[in-house]
Formats: C-alpha cells, sequence, structure tokens
C-alpha cells in the first residue's frame, strides 16, 4: 500500500512580529475577564505565552484552594494568547473544546500558564498549557485546547 506524505505543518513563525506583540498586548489589557481575574502576560513569543494569576479570596473555592475553574481560565487565557501570535493575519480564534488535568491543588501564591501551540491550521489551532505554582517548578496541572479559527469582523468586543 503506498502513502501519500503528510504535508508539514506551515511554519506560521513569521507572523510574529513586534507590531503584533504591542497588539496583543494592548489587546489584554482591554479584554475584561482575565483583568477582572488579575491575570498578567508574564511573556509572548512565536507560539508562546505565559501568563500569571496571583491567588487572592475570590479565586477560592470552599476548602479554601484555588478554584479548578480559576485554573482553566488562566490555562485558556494562555492558550488563546500562545495561539494568537501566529494565526494568520486578518483572523482570530475562540475556544471551542478543552480538557484539564489537575495534578495538585494550589493553596495560594502565584500559578503560572506556559502555553505552547501545537498545530494551527487553516480552521482550528490547537495548544497545550501547562500550569505550575506555587513555585514555578512545580507542575499542578496540564491542559490542551481547541480552537475554531474564523475571518476577524469589525465588531470586535461586542457582546
Amino acid at each position: 500500500m503506498s502513502r501519500t506524505p503528510r504535508k508539514k505543518p506551515a511554519d506560521l513563525s513569521q507572523n510574529w512580529t513586534a507590531a503584533r506583540r504591542r497588539m496583543l498586548t494592548s489587546r489584554f489589557r482591554t479584554v475584561p475577564f482575565p483583568n477582572w481575574m488579575g491575570m498578567k502576560i508574564v511573556r509572548l513569543a512565536a507560539g508562546a505565552a505565559t501568563l500569571s494569576l496571583t491567588a487572592a479570596r475570590h479565586h477560592r473555592q470552599y476548602q479554601g484552594i484555588v478554584h479548578g475553574g480559576a485554573l482553566a481560565s488562566l490555562a485558556d487565557t494562555a492558550a488563546t494568547f500562545a495561539a494568537l501570535t501566529v494565526i494568520p493575519e486578518g483572523t482570530d480564534l475562540v475556544t471551542i473544546e478543552f480538557k484539564m488535568n489537575y495534578l495538585a491543588a494550589l493553596p495560594g501564591g502565584t500559578a503560572w500558564a506556559a502555553g505552547r501551540t501545537v498545530r494551527v491550521g487553516s480552521r482550528v489551532a490547537v495548544a497545550a498549557v501547562d500550569v505550575y505554582g506555587p513555585t514555578k517548578d512545580r507542575l499542578i496541572a496540564t491542559g490542551t485546547f481547541t480552537m475554531l479559527v474564523f475571518p476577524q469582523s469589525g465588531n470586535k468586543g461586542a457582546a
């Protein structure tokens, strides 16, 4: 049986420019939810984003540890911004599916989510995220995120 060689994914790193870094940093500051949560950009690079979140009282669940939803939101935002660094100009994306594995509780302190793109296609992007805390060497969660890539519309922020 003859196999057709698999086409390599496009190298989208050329989409990462200083102008895109400025635009994404500015865009991050205008997104209400991550800012309300207290997320901060630590690092942006081609196909990668690291964000932090310092635990506050409103991030905790009834047992006193940081709520898994807060960690999932941090991871989702890191995945999104990692993919935003390399998706084609004129496109945007939205998460359509994710899976998180929680490996340890976060009693407090700071969590860091390190996201990296796994693959970016014309319609779908996939990113992987590792969440660390309260020290940068303790893995507390890991996840994969699938995002729909679509043409940008002119109504940013409507909804």
